[in-house]
């Protein structure tokens, strides 16, 4: 192994502040993956909930894997460098199992390429009993599994928490059982272990449409869907950093989850489904988790994906502020800007927060389910820089289902006006306000109402951002970032694909080719998969997997949106059976943990 990777992890080691330590003699040994650089890896909060897990497993020894920094690219292309891990050195083809965490699907490439960066066979059908197994978790692969099938030999589908633990229970007790073929060890933790598919045990059927008709189990002892685990308690296992160190995202910056799952229910966000009920941390059990990195840093990033409406979230930020540590927020909605997060912002000295009204009119607001007001969002962007923030973010979507001219036009009227608030208040003072828009393409989503409706397409995308660009090009103090439709289009196709897009994924990480050269010579057309409107009762590839959410809901929930109709937050205070999420999650009575 090359010195210069060796020695970079070793100064990245140096520059790290730890709460906990890999336990160098455990007997099962874990390779823990983050398919994309060290930077964005050590800001991803899931893979250091991950690691901690592990690590205070009995008998678990888990290190960490990243791919290759850019400038080390070449030389492991080549095969002239292999995989090691940043905390020991040792090789990734030393481990049992090699487990990819992957919160998004653009980095499908990269799992492939490190799986053959640890000197192992690519697809899980050539791999030997010799070999480390290859799973994948993460929220992009527990939405859709299957253009990752042929290459993972398991699947962890749902939250770490309520995988993990007996996973590793019963990982435990194989050992004790040696000559175990490949095949039984699969066949053992699937059976076992709630939350684990194997791919190789479930056989995609298609029709002469291409459509997929079902699968077929090839071990009938086996479910028909897998179910999603579940976090038994968010407090029980709290998600908070392992590490702080000053190479991420969130510089020098501790994060703690106070909260998982929104029962908003916008009708465009997975996460706002997958993990319903939307579940709390305590407010004691934040505070001790915020408390426990006082020695090592005094910034502290609450995590959440609707932070505001924590029940005690003033109470947070008052305590916290009260001892000392500055807070930073993942994002604020416009309607949930309260005196004490206000006060928090201020006291922080934040530079920047985020707002996202997501669509310019309220008449599209209402097709996705977002209940923001334009008097909102103006209401919060004045409230904040009357605090002291004079940089805000705001994030829009083109290409959302029904979306008209009239909505592109209310885009650009909503962020002049919010320019006019942003720049009153800040007279007077020696900063000028700015506003910087991100506008994403739309990709509709597994497990959301709108996993019916069609991409946008490249072209049209790339007109609407033009026609935005141009019309406010030329507006003072207002920065506009686009991503490029391109790239929603591909994450559109591994979002939505089959098994058979991964020959397509195969040719793009493994030989080199571009994804416009391998559309023109794969037998497949991706529109297939992209660009189609899916019938009412089609059959979709990620149903082998079961999240508790019923189609019937998605479905009216779809229809809801077609007519413009706005549906209430989830409340977790009754016993609901709307979606089904809690009737299958709560089956013995109701549990308002954390309501």
């Amino acid at each position: 192994m090359s010195w210069k990777q060796t020695s970079r992890h070793q100064s990245r080691m140096a520059e790290e502040k730890a709460l906990v330590p890999v336990n160098p003699g455990g007997r099962i040994r874990i390779a823990l993956a983050f398919p994309n650089t060290y930077r964005l890896g050590m800001s991803n909060l899931g893979f250091q909930v991950v690691y901690r897990l592990l690590n205070t497993a009995p008998d678990v020894s888990c290190e960490r894997f990243f791919h290759p920094d850019p400038d080390l690219l070449p030389a492991f292309r080549s095969g002239r460098e292999r995989l090691i891990s940043v905390e020991s050195g040792r090789p990734a083809g030393d481990f049992h199992l090699l487990a990819f965490s992957v919160p998004f699907e653009n980095d499908y490439p990269n799992i492939l390429e490190m799986i053959r960066f640890a000197g192992l066979p690519v697809r899980a059908s050539d791999r030997g009993q010799g070999d480390p197994l290859v799973a994948v978790g993460g929220v992009a692969a527990f939405l859709n599994p299957e253009p990752l099938a042929p290459f993972a030999d398991l699947v962890f589908v749902g939250e770490a928490e309520g995988i993990l633990p007996a996973f590793v229970e019963k990982w435990r007790d194989l050992l004790e059982r040696p000559g175990m073929s490949r095949e039984d060890l699969l066949e053992a933790l699937a059976s076992d272990v709630p939350g684990i598919y194997v791919p190789r045990f479930y056989e995609p059927r298609f029709g002469p449409d291409g459509l997929l008709v079902g699968f077929r189990r090839k071990k009938g002892s086996l479910p028909k869907r897998i179910r999603a685990a579940r976090a038994p308690s968010l407090d029980d296992s709290p998600g908070q950093s392992v590490f702080v160190c000053r190479e991420t995202e969130f510089s020098e910056t501790a994060l703690v989850e106070i909260g998982r799952g929104c029962g908003r229910g916008c009708r465009f966000c997975a996460a706002g489904f997958i993990y319903r009920p939307p579940r709390f941390r305590s407010a004691e059990s934040v505070l001790a988790a915020v408390r426990s990195w006082r020695d090592h840093t005094g910034r502290v990033g609450l995590v959440s994906a609707a932070v505001a409406d924590h029940p005690d979230v003033e109470r947070l930020c008052r305590d916290l502020l009260d001892e000392g540590f500055q807070l930073t927020f993942s994002s604020l909605r416009a309607d949930r800007v309260s005196p004490e997060i206000l006060k928090s912002a201020g006291e922080s000295a934040l530079k920047a927060v985020a707002i996202a009204p997501e669509a310019g009119s309220e008449r599209l607001r209402r097709v996705i389910n977002k209940d923001l007001t334009e008097a909102e969002i103006l209401e919060a962007a004045e409230r904040l820089t009357q605090c002291g923030i004079l940089h805000l973010k705001l994030y829009f979507m083109i290409g959302l289902p029904t979306e008209t001219r009239d909505d592109l036009e209310a885009v650009v009227a909503l962020v002049k006006r919010i320019k006019h608030h942003v720049l009153e208040r800040s007279r007077g003072k020696k900063r000028i306000g700015t506003i910087t828009v991100s506008i994403h393409s739309f990709v509709p989503k597994p497990f959301t109402p709108f996993q019916w409706v069609p991409f946008a397409g490249v072209g049209p995308l790339k007109e609407k951002a033009g026609w935005i660009r141009k019309a406010l090009g030329k507006v003072a103090n207002v920065r506009v970032h686009f991503d490029l439709p391109k790239w929603a289009y591909v994450q559109a196709l591994l979002a939505r694909g089959d098994r058979r897009v991964a020959d397509m994924l195969e040719k793009v990480a493994l030989e080199g080719m571009s994804w416009t050269q391998v559309f023109k010579k794969s037998p497949h057309n991706p529109d297939f998969w992209v660009l189609r409107e899916r019938e009412p009762d089609e059959r979709f590839p990620w149903e082998v997997l079961d999240h508790g959410i019923k189609r019937s809901h998605l479905w009216e929930e779809y229809q809801k949106a077609l007519e413009e109709r706005p549906t209430d937050a989830c409340d977790t205070t009754t016993r609901c059976t709307r979606c089904g999420a809690c009737a299958r999650t709560r089956p013995g009575g109701l549990d308002t943990h954390g309501a």
